[in-house]
């Protein structure tokens, strides 16, 4: 089972809130890591579903679990109601009542739990699996325990993930992509996942099959990280501006799409400008570009993008909750394709190149000096880290996620 850094992070909320709404795209995860965050409890707090606890009584599930958490797994839309009466009616108990942590069916189901319990529930994202947690994982594979154990091979599981970037790179961070026999079978099931996905009925979110979602997230798969032009995309797929609109807030609620704005975010500036859409799970990504494999995606003209999504969103999830992704471009196209402002100050300018021997455009200096960054960094997709005398760090990957602020 891979560890996930988000359990360490519900935990930790869970001393501050009584209610967590974990948020996730469908498969992520959500089970494993309740089943994992109740194992390391281990004083009687319990996993149950979201039917069982619609249909118990406040008092039985305070007698129950008082003091305890109570993990309540795939809860239905319809069964929101009565859970929230539940929550609400053990509140009474104060310090002994019961924690929650809640995991709803759906993307719709999260929304009506977060708005039921507003100023009651924290929300925890769990992304799909990220760069050091499957590091982690495939270390803790290939380490011998003991001589013993060096010398006798113990039998794994052919599908077991082996420390491999390119691996999570091509196939995404969704387990069951992730951990798959094969590329083909990995491709096979996220085709599956995303028709699924993109053609659920989304009435309720006020969105129809006339707004054409699937489209409008394959026209920012084909351009991902790129400025995006709403006008453009909606003359290309013959819809108003609107009903784009209508499919990007969608995809960008229920966890597919990652939009950054221009620097500095919020601003007025930046609410003036045209922000960029990348696709969160490279592996869904690659799905919708049709690469099946790391060859494919190597010769893919899309390589540079797919690294540069992979790479920004490694690093913001790394990054601690108090910081404010952007990106930064000017009229003169001096560029920086991420920026981190953290609440201390810090302002960190990090370019991405798939090419390890590439240096920064000269425009990212500019640019950096324009934000006033105090940190410049530029990713690749080698192992080799060097700080150049210009003051830039070339690092890899997990280097650069590992040099944020803690």
């Amino acid at each position: 089972m891979i560890v996930r850094a988000a359990q360490k992070t519900v935990f930790t909320t869970l001393g501050r809130s009584r209610v967590v709404l974990l948020r996730a795209l469908p498969r992520a995860g959500r089970t494993t890591l309740m089943e994992a965050l109740i194992q390391d409890m281990a004083d009687g707090s319990a996993m149950i579903s979201g039917k069982t606890c619609a249909c118990a009584k406040s008092q039985e599930i305070q007698e129950s679990y008082s003091g305890r958490t109570v993990c309540v797994d795939a809860i239905q839309i319809d069964q929101v109601a009565a859970i929230d009466e539940v929550i609400r009616s053990c509140q009474d108990y104060g310090r002994s009542a019961p924690r929650f942590v809640l995991a709803g069916r759906d993307a719709k189901t999260e929304q009506k739990l977060s708005s039921a319990l507003t100023g009651m529930v924290a929300e925890v994202e769990l992304p799909p699996v990220q760069i050091l947690e499957h590091l982690k994982d495939s270390k803790q594979l290939l380490t011998a325990q003991s001589p013993m154990h060096e010398a006798s091979p113990q039998p794994q599981s052919s599908n077991r993930p082996k420390w491999d970037k390119e691996v999570l790179w091509l196939r995404g961070g969704l387990p069951d992509s992730l951990v798959a026999d094969s590329d083909d079978h990995s491709f096979v099931w996220r085709m599956s996942y995303l028709d699924s996905m993109l053609k659920q009925d989304f009435s309720s979110w006020g969105v129809d099959a006339s707004d054409r979602v699937p489209e409008v997230f394959q026209w920012i798969a084909n351009n991902n990280g790129e400025q995006f032009d709403d006008a453009n995309c909606a003359k290309n797929l013959s819809i108003k501006k609107e009903s784009v609109r209508r499919s990007l807030n969608l995809l960008e609620r229920i966890g597919l799409l990652r939009r950054l704005p221009n620097w500095p975010a919020g601003s007025n500036q930046s609410l003036n400008s045209m922000p960029v859409y990348y696709v969160r799970d490279c592996g869904l990504l690659h799905a919708m570009l049709g690469v099946d494999t790391i060859d494919k995606l190597r010769e893919s003209k899309a390589v540079g993008h797919s690294w540069e999504s992979f790479s920004i969103e490694a690093v913001i999830n790394a990054s601690p909750h108090n910081v404010t992704p952007a990106f930064y471009r000017d009229k003169d196209k001096n560029e920086i394709d991420l920026v981190l402002n953290f609440s201390s100050g810090a302002v960190y300018a990090i370019e991405i190149k798939v090419n390890e021997a590439k240096r920064a455009e000269k425009g990212f200096a500019f640019a950096c000096s324009a934000i006033d960054a105090t940190r410049k960094i530029v990713v690749h997709s080698g192992e080799t880290d060097v700080t150049l005398m210009e003051g830039v760090s070339r690092l890899s990957l997990i280097s650069a996620i590992q040099s944020l602020p803690r």
